[in-house]
């Protein structure tokens, strides 16, 4: 009787407890989008117990007795409270909708800010959590892209197939921007990839195992993947700078972080089970590149556990209106961190009232890490790689490697984006856009252009007219041909190039090219050194040509990847010399004076940027930059007198790129380039600097030289320009608010002519005194440039003003002088 007394009151007690604990889940999102808002803080009103949003906006909480109402709140959102139904189990989502988020006011009290010795400590403990640290890791990533046409409005809005698919949006609530706007997404993609990072030397490596796309212009998805995966979407806040579109930003833990923000110390809350501090960082000038938001730092060891930070609007920074970056991290085995999951966004604003502007999503998780376990340096030979099983993927094998599903917003958006890909006048349009960024437009298995060289006009060809085209992928993968005739009405001749390529090894980019040309060229501006410069190139196209002669090559070159960065090449060259202009050299051999030469060149070169990262185009290989170290590049030809060539000597090049990122100083390029010719050579041989008689800014050339002005057998030059990113003018009130920016620029040149080739040709003045053959620098007295200015004038629009410093006494030279150039930066 009393065990059965007993035994009933413990089970009524059991049943008190089980039904009286409540467990609450659910998810946070943004009412406009969708998209999952994490880190919200979710807690029962009136009452000190809570908990926060994961990554992907979920929660969890369990409660030992029935509560009234939970409560949402998270910075830049209105606050939500909803009632708690009176069962075990209860889902409760929240949308919340935005806010207009300002700065608000620093106001500095009495005694130390509390939240500067968090930082203090922060700031000394990040060797002890700085991925960099690492001998190596690898990990399994997910990555994944949206792109959308934002805030469609104007004349965009009125095309008839475009009011069409409004009219399908207007009845997709889901389809809209942060602030309820229309969008139109034009792009959506998920890749799964392998990553690798060794630290000594600093190398990486992301193998894309599958990607799945579809977009809008989008016709070969294995060349796009290279770009989406994770490689290109890293951030470090341990790090001083974080490089965003190419742009320096200051971490809020920086060394220097008191130059930069101040912060407020909001309150101590558990993360994931770690105790940290929440601080609301804010920069101390609204021009800078710096961040806004919050940041939670572990109570524990003053490691980062969570990051929230946007770029404001008022940065400097063009036709960007938002940059968002959501981070959680995670430790390894031996306390050093590694992003988990990464979320950024980028709005793009419109150019014009009439146009659209861009959204831009991007979404990486990183799983499985495997540390301190670094592969050869081989290994890492192709930054980015696509998997010999590379198929794209079945739904299957999507829903098995993303972290959370695709939300239905997700779904309506790829849905959408596969539509519009089939309209006909999205397809004009993105083709013409590409058409007039690649110069080709693609007609089967043919790219026809580029439409740069359709049409010219010069003082000897007169009017040209020229059509041209090359293969592409759907031809070959592996040969690609390319070839483009001209004709000038004026001097009555064709000119031709053709080309063809074999790719024998695309991982150690290996090929081998014969091509041949006949042209109109110019001493000092030819085609084939200025080709990085087309805009320039073409400017000197039109016109006046100066010391023209007409050339026939025939070239042989084969080039391979030894070791990641490394690039070898070689090969031989035919040319003959044909000028337009009076010309005249003494044959070193007969000792009779010619105008026309023939040349037989072999040619060897290296080209070395140690952490360069290529991406293979269909069958090119695209160049994205270096990152920290500089770019050498090396060239070596020697002249024949056999085999076709009537001239022997040798011709050395080397030149160094560099980009430094001098942090709130700005951004500095330099590129120091030197050279000799051996040997008894006519002037066009020698290096003829490049001169700048245009009004047009370029850093091709010496801007305040003139065309011919120099030439030289041994040289040392140097190009130096700088952007000053707004610092000191970021201080001046009306210039702050045009967000002008400073520039500045020095160029120098160093050379000399030795008197075998001074003296070419035997000319003299009237006096009998020998002539030179050209101009020539003096060794003693370099030739020196100097120039300031401005970028950023209505966004667009640089003007530099250059003083020329030596050399002032030549005929003909211009002490001072403005150029004008246009640029789309941000």
């Amino acid at each position: 009787m009393i065990k059965s007394y007993f035994l009933s009151l413990v089970f009524c007690w059991l049943s008190f407890f089980a039904f009286g604990q409540v467990t609450i889940k659910g998810k946070v999102t943004n009412v406009d989008n969708g998209d999952p808002i994490p880190f919200a803080n979710v807690v029962v009103r009136g009452t000190t117990l809570g908990t926060t949003t994961d990554f992907e906006g979920n929660y969890t909480l369990a409660l030992r007795s029935f509560a009234d109402s939970l409560q949402v709140s998270y910075l830049g959102y209105i606050s939500q409270t909803k009632a708690i139904e009176k069962s075990p189990a209860v889902t409760i989502n929240f949308q919340l909708v935005p806010s207009t988020f300002n700065l608000s006011e620093v106001v500095f009290s009495a005694g130390e800010n509390p939240a500067f010795e968090i930082l203090r400590k922060t700031v000394k403990a990040k060797n002890n959590f700085d991925k960099r640290n690492l001998n190596a890791y690898e990990s399994d990533n997910y990555t994944k892209i949206e792109l959308a046409l934002n805030e469609v409005e104007g004349d965009f809005k009125e095309i008839n197939q475009v009011k069409k698919i409004l009219g399908v949006l207007d009845s997709i609530k889901q389809l809209t921007n942060d602030e309820g706007k229309k969008i139109l997404p034009i792009f959506f993609s998920e890749s799964y990839s392998k990553f690798y990072y060794r630290t000594d030397p600093i190398l990486k490596k992301e193998v894309i195992l599958n990607s799945k796309l579809t977009g809008v212009g989008i016709t070969d998805g294995t060349t796009v993947a290279q770009i989406t995966g994770s490689v290109f979407q890293e951030y470090n806040f341990y790090r001083n700078w974080l490089t965003i579109l190419e742009k320096e930003f200051v971490s809020p833990i920086a060394d220097g972080w008191r130059t930069f923000y101040d912060y407020d110390l909001l309150d101590s809350v558990l993360v994931g089970g770690d105790s940290c501090y929440m601080l609301k960082v804010y920069p101390l000038r609204e021009q800078d590149l710096a961040f806004s938001g919050l940041i939670w730092i572990k109570k524990e060891n003053y490691s980062l556990k969570q990051v929230d930070l946007a770029i404001a609007e008022s940065a400097n920074l063009n036709f960007v209106e938002t940059i968002k970056i959501q981070q959680e991290l995670v430790p390894t085995e031996n306390g050093f961190q590694l992003p988990a999951k990464t979320r950024v966004l980028i709005k793009i604003g419109k150019l014009t009232d009439n146009s659209v502007g861009l959204l831009a999503k991007f979404y990486n998780s990183s799983s499985d890490f495997v540390i301190n376990q670094p592969h050869p340096p081989n290994f890492y030979l192709k930054a980015v790689e696509l998997s010999q099983d590379f198929d794209q993927g079945e739904e299957v094998f999507w829903q098995e490697v993303r972290p959370e599903p695709l939300t239905s917003e997700e779904l309506v958006s790829r849905q959408m984006v596969d539509t519009l890909a089939r309209l006909p006048v999205v397809r004009f349009y993105s083709e013409g856009i590409k058409f007039l960024s690649t110069g080709f437009l693609p007609v089967g298995n043919l790219d026809l252009g580029p439409w740069t060289g359709l049409a010219n006009y010069n003082d000897i060809e007169g009017f040209r007219l020229g059509a041209g085209l090359r293969t592409n992928l759907k031809f070959s993968k592996s040969v690609v041909l390319t070839g483009y005739l001209a004709y000038g009405f004026g001097d009555q001749q064709f000119k031709y190039f053709a080309s063809a390529t074999k790719i024998l090894d695309k991982n150690r980019w290996t090929t081998i090219q014969v091509n041949t040309q006949k042209e109109i060229d110019q001493v000092g501006l030819e085609i084939e050194n200025l080709q990085l410069n087309s805009v320039f190139l073409a400017a000197t196209r039109f016109g006046t040509l100066n010391n023209a002669y007409y050339s026939t090559h025939y070239r042989f070159i084969a080039q391979r990847e030894v070791f990641r960065g490394f690039n070898l090449t070689g090969g031989m060259s035919w040319k003959h010399f044909d000028p337009t202009f009076p010309f005249s050299y003494e044959d070193q051999n007969t000792g009779k004076l010619k105008s026309d030469f023939d040349l037989a060149n072999i040619n060897l070169g290296f080209r070395y940027g140690r952490d360069e990262i290529f991406v293979i185009n269909d069958n090119q290989r695209i160049s994205m930059g270096q990152v920290k170290w500089p770019i050498f590049d090396f060239r070596f030809s020697q002249g024949l007198d056999r085999l076709g060539g009537e001239i022997q000597y040798q011709r050395y090049q080397m030149s160094v790129y560099h980009k430094l990122n001098l942090g709130l100083l700005g951004v500095s390029r330099y590129e120091l380039r030197t050279g000799m010719v051996r040997g008894v050579v006519p002037f066009p041989l020698l290096e003829n600097h490049i001169g700048n008689e245009t009004f047009f800014y370029t850093t091709a050339a010496f801007n305040q030289m003139n065309i011919a002005e120099f030439a030289s057998d041994r040289f040392l030059s140097l190009k130096y320009g700088h952007s000053f990113e707004g610092f000191g003018f970021n201080q001046i009130p009306l210039i702050k608010k045009l967000k002008w920016r400073a520039v500045g620029n020095a160029n120098l040149l160093w050379g000399s002519v030795s008197d075998k080739n001074l003296f070419v040709v035997p000319e003299f003045d009237e006096n009998g005194t020998q002539i030179p053959a050209f101009g020539f620098l003096d060794p003693s007295k370099p030739y020196v440039e100097l120039g300031y200015g401005i970028e950023n004038i209505f966004k667009f629009f640089r003007v530099d003003f250059f003083h020329r410093i030596t050399y002032l006494d030549n005929p003909g030279a211009r002490p001072f002088g403005v150029k004008v150039s246009a640029q789309v930066i941000l």
